[in-house]
């Protein structure tokens, strides 16, 4: 006869190896710089069939909004739960650990809790990975080869020139100064360049980690610039039937320090250094963007489809979401960087297993932060108290529920720091940005007079921004003394003016949303000195 406590032994490991087979996968997917430009968002141009499948059988949010709109400080903020000034974040290159050393994070949640976490490709930002407490092991490497984003001997030229150039004159290559084209097609793999090759190794992690439970990020850097990508995804578009931006001008009324000068994409060859981009060259843009968007889809059905043939999908939580939106022309702007619809708005598609609202729409407002409480909640893990989220399963099961009143966004002058949110460096300026500089502190004398000052407009203004179900409103503040008088200030009304084409905020019949706006964004968000 058997022992009992033997017996009592096995009980208890069949039990425990239940449950953690019941212990439902996390496979969360990240993609650089995508607004919701995708077929499931009504973008019937775009060619993204995977996406939209996954949107099908899922839940799609038609207004999520991140928190910050540029890379680092938005993945900071969404993997930690955390609004931007809770985790004292301005610029891109600011590691949360430096701020909030004690933080958990998403991924370390769930590493707290039993679950193999790993990653590939961009997750959070740059060197910012947090390797050691977030994940069980580190990033799998990839071919440095397609980390070089050019294919093209010609497009390598033109980078290492510009190397030569910035070494000969600053002793450094300092970011931006090496860049190439704004875009390339190349009649290669889809692993020969780097986000093919995240692909092939998410496929390979799957494959290992089928035991589960994992929690495994995916980060796709495409459609950042430079918009490159194999050569048939661009054959999958005739750019003469591209649209073009329906809303290609500055928001009338709209204060010159919401906008920038598409910075980033001044840096690459190909485009105008300054002043308008052309009809013709904005096509070529949209059509590179659109092959990159379809690019990924693909490399996103390549998961998907490992996920289904590894009978995982039905105890697999996916999510997909992109970092923060793009102007492709809108408002004369090319590029992230602004608190605008076109700056903020993001996919983010749900599919958790055995939720009443897969296959359905939620036009409820959602941000970012609220990823972290809805996946702590859907894997039964204790979230932490201090998480600024909401918990989406409500929403998750009846798509229909209003959610949350409004979104927060926030960024620092674009006018003078698009350019990772940080001053430029003199390098940059004399390199690439002199005239848009002068240009743009031109406008800013005009309208501030003696109010202007280079110093505290680039140091201190940053623009708080508040997104209700009819408005958006945002002041445009000095943070050393934020309840005063607003330096600028942004009203525009979404029920007839969705493309935030006129800012309203000075017609006399608007004082009162104003005054109300104004004082949540003061009570709310605005972080004090």
């Amino acid at each position: 006869m058997r022992n009992p406590r033997h017996l009592l032994a096995l009980v208890f490991f069949a039990a425990a190896a239940v449950s953690a087979a019941e212990r439902p996968n996390v496979l969360f997917i990240a993609v650089d710089d995508l607004r919701p430009e995708l077929g499931t968002y009504g973008a019937g141009y775009i060619k993204s069939p995977h996406i939209d499948r996954l949107a099908a059988t899922g839940v799609r949010f038609d207004r999520a909004y991140v928190q910050y709109p540029i890379c680092g400080p938005s993945r900071a903020s969404m993997l930690t739960g955390l609004r931007p000034g809770t985790l004292k974040i301005e610029h891109i290159d600011t590691f949360f650990r430096d701020t909030v050393p004690e933080v958990v994070t998403l991924p370390q949640l769930f590493k707290q809790h039993g679950y193999y976490t790993s990653y590939v490709g961009k997750v959070f930002h740059g060197k910012q990975t947090d390797d050691a407490n977030s994940w069980t092991r580190k990033r799998v490497a990839t071919d440095g080869a397609a980390g070089a984003s050019y294919q093209l001997p010609a497009s390598q030229a033109i980078v290492k020139q510009r190397r030569d150039d910035a070494l000969a004159k600053y002793g450094s290559v300092q970011v931006g100064l090496a860049s190439g084209p704004a875009w390339e097609g190349a009649d290669r793999p889809d692993n020969a360049y780097v986000d093919g090759q995240t692909a092939d190794v998410a496929v390979a992690a799957l494959r290992e980690l089928k035991g589960g439970p994992f929690f495994l990020g995916v980060g796709f850097i495409r459609p950042h610039l430079p918009f490159v990508a194999p050569k048939k995804y661009f054959d999958l578009y005739d750019p003469a039937t591209l649209p073009l931006s329906a809303a290609p001008e500055p928001p009338k009324g709209a204060p010159s320090i919401a906008r920038h000068s598409s910075f980033e994409l001044r840096t690459r060859t190909g485009v105008p250094t300054a002043g308008p981009v052309d009809a013709a060259t904005s096509r070529q843009l949209i059509h590179a963007y659109a092959a990159c968007v379809s690019f990924i889809d693909a490399q996103v059905g390549r998961i998907l489809a490992e996920l289904d043939a590894l009978g995982l999908s039905d105890n697999t939580i996916v999510v997909l979401w992109g970092d923060h939106g793009w102007h492709l022309g809108d408002h004369g702007i090319w590029g992230k960087a602004t608190n605008y619809e076109i700056g903020t708005r993001i996919p983010l598609i749900i599919r958790a297993p055995g939720m009443a609202g897969n296959t359905r729409a939620a036009p409820a407002i959602v941000e970012s932060i609220d990823l972290y409480p809805t996946l702590a909640a859907l894997a039964s893990l204790p979230a932490p108290a201090a998480l600024e989220g909401q918990n989406l399963v409500p929403i998750l099961q009846n798509p229909t529920i209003a959610g949350k009143n409004f979104a927060f966004s926030e960024f620092p002058a674009p006018a003078l720091r698009e350019w990772a949110a940080k001053p430029l460096s003199a390098a940059m300026r004399e390199t690439f940005f002199g005239p848009l500089i002068a240009d743009a502190e031109a406008e800013l004398a005009r309208e501030h007079g003696p109010r202007y000052d280079r110093k505290t407009f680039e140091d201190h203004v940053k623009g708080y921004s508040i997104r209700t179900d009819r408005y958006r409103c945002t002041l445009w503040v000095d943070r050393r003394a934020p309840d005063d008088e607003p330096l600028a200030v942004e009203l525009y009304d979404h029920e007839t003016d969705p493309r935030e084409t006129r800012n309203i905020a000075a017609q006399p019949e608007q004082v009162i949303v104003v005054a109300k706006l104004t004082k949540q964004l003061r009570r709310d968000l605005i972080i004090r000195p």
